[in-house]
């Protein structure tokens, strides 16, 4: 089993050791080195058991493949008046529809491998499997017209019985694998494949990953027990339902008695040559060795181990939208909907704008200064809601709830979003895209980042027009806390559909608009 070692290159070295570690001058192990217990077969078998069930699930997938492809080839033939009572059962293994369908069912299996459908982490998560074999089924087809085309086959060609196969795969595929989950949701059969975690420290994070291994089916895992750090300390009270399996100085003993699998290391407070050696130790017993990362407060999702000319750096690397292809995605829907945006909302900028200059005289376009992504500064644009001296005495502030700023076309605009629309300007120039967090001033920026913690993480990515914390209500003077928590998961849960829902769901939900 593997183990986790990034963690050594960057701590510091320190005179205290493990207990069971290699004894030295200023380290006193309660047991000589060869009297550490070793570790038994039976503990390697969690993880060997997952194995053989994604095997089980890919032999499964690549067998149910391979039969739902066959029918809907025979149902294309009968369909065309072709197939007669007692075909199948003269069918020989080099018929066209055999063949057809051997290679149909390999591409659609080694489809669904590419797509990382038999991973272990992705065994019991049905809405992955889901997405992957839509995509599956796509490309299996757009390869299968290819082929067809390229090599010019006709003496038994499918070409409309890839539609026929593309719904039978569908259905074939998704009934095998419910009944294939009933299966692996039994108890028997996932507690032989979870780990048996033992998490050395207690802390919050460690309670927080405790409850979210609990609630999460998907996770094969279960925290068995914690110890102490040296000295008998814990960061926080360990849960009474949770057992103290011992002292730290006893952990290879637990761990054997205990048949653990996994190590989790929740408080990195202890000397650096402690974490070096219980690493030494995970490695020595084929134990899996993990670590609650407290120097990464935010965007942990993205965190990655890149190595450097052999060295290992552990930081925040893989966002979705660090992907190129993301990134591409996205500005395509950006400038598409911002053509589209100004196209449809012209006329409506110059009625608003129009009404402005009506109740107050002078400019009605309103630009100000806001930082987007990496803290580049712009220009932003919108239909001026305020009075033209509404900052004059008291500088940069949010907008309040009846603030006596605001123009009483201003208060319609800025409930309904009115006055954001010229912003679709911004979004073509690339200052800003159609959905992320929204953009704030400088000035606020300079006080905000002292104050908020994790606050100008934000600024990963371009600001938005809209954002997932806009249609959740928080916007103008809320809270500004669970506003970055509303960026921070947008950031980590980015994708093309959350960014429709949030387009979409600007024009129902205005709440705190102001």
């Amino acid at each position: 089993m593997r183990a986790t070692s990034t963690v050594a290159g960057e701590l510091s070295s320190t005179n205290r050791v493990l207990a069971y570690s290699t004894p030295s001058t200023k380290a006193q192990p309660a047991m000589a080195p060869a009297a550490v217990p070793v570790t038994t077969p039976s503990q390697a078998i969690p993880r060997e058991h997952a194995y053989r069930l994604c095997a089980l699930v890919l032999a499964g997938d690549w067998l149910v493949a391979f039969l739902a492809i066959f029918v809907g080839l025979e149902l294309r033939e009968w369909q065309r008046g072709a197939w007669a009572p007692g075909v199948v059962s003269q069918l020989q293994v080099h018929s066209w529809p055999v063949l057809w369908s051997l290679a149909g069912s390999a591409l659609f299996s080694w489809l669904m491998v590419m797509l990382k459908s038999y991973e272990v982490e992705n065994l019991y998560r049905m809405q992955k499997w889901a997405k992957n074999l839509l995509k599956s089924v796509l490309l299996w087809s757009v390869a299968i017209w290819a082929c067809i085309g390229l090599f010019q086959i006709s003496s038994f060609s499918p070409r409309v019985g890839v539609a026929y196969c593309m719904a039978t795969l569908v259905v074939f595929i998704t009934f095998w694998r419910l009944a294939s989950f009933v299966m692996l949701m039994n108890p028997r059969v996932k507690g032989a494949a979870c780990s048996r975690v033992i998490v050395v420290g207690w802390n919050e994070k460690a309670a927080h990953l405790r409850t979210v291994m609990r609630r999460d089916l998907a996770q094969l895992g279960e925290i068995i027990g914690c110890i102490p750090m040296p000295g008998g300390r814990f960061a926080a009270r360990p849960p009474t339902e949770l057992a103290v399996l011992g002292d730290y100085s006893s952990l290879p003993e637990i761990v054997a008695d205990c048949r653990a699998s996994s190590i989790i290391l929740a408080d990195v407070s202890c000397p650096a040559l402690e974490i070096q050696h219980l690493i030494q130790f995970c490695q020595r017993e084929m134990i899996d060795f993990q670590m609650v990362p407290e120097y990464f407060p935010a965007l942990n999702s993205g965190l990655q181990v890149q190595t450097v000319s052999g060295v290992p750096l552990l930081g925040v690397s893989q966002l979705p939208l660090d992907r190129t292809m993301n990134r591409g995605f996205k500005r395509v829907m950006d400038i598409a909907g911002a053509i589209v945006g100004l196209c449809i909302f012209a006329p409506v900028i110059m009625l608003f704008s129009a009404l402005v200059y009506l109740e107050s005289p002078g400019s009605v376009i309103y630009r100000q200064r806001r930082t987007s992504r990496s803290g580049r500064t712009f220009v932003i644009y919108k239909i001026r809601s305020m009075r033209i001296d509404a900052e004059s005495g008291s500088g940069a502030v949010w907008c309040k709830q009846e603030d006596p700023r605001r123009l009483r076309i201003g208060t319609f605009m800025r409930k309904y979003n009115i006055d954001e629309l010229p912003q679709f300007w911004n979004v073509l120039k690339g200052d800003m895209s159609l959905v992320g967090p929204r953009p704030e001033r400088p000035e606020l920026i300079e006080k905000f980042k002292d104050e908020i913690p994790n606050y100008n993480a934000r600024h990963e990515v371009r600001t938005g027009l809209t954002g997932w914390a806009q249609i959740n209500g928080l916007r103008g003077d809320t809270d500004l806390g669970k506003r970055i928590e509303a960026d921070l998961y947008y950031l980590e849960n980015w994708s093309l559909l959350l960014d429709l829902y949030c387009i979409m769901a600007t024009f129902f939900k205005n709440k705190n608009a102001h």
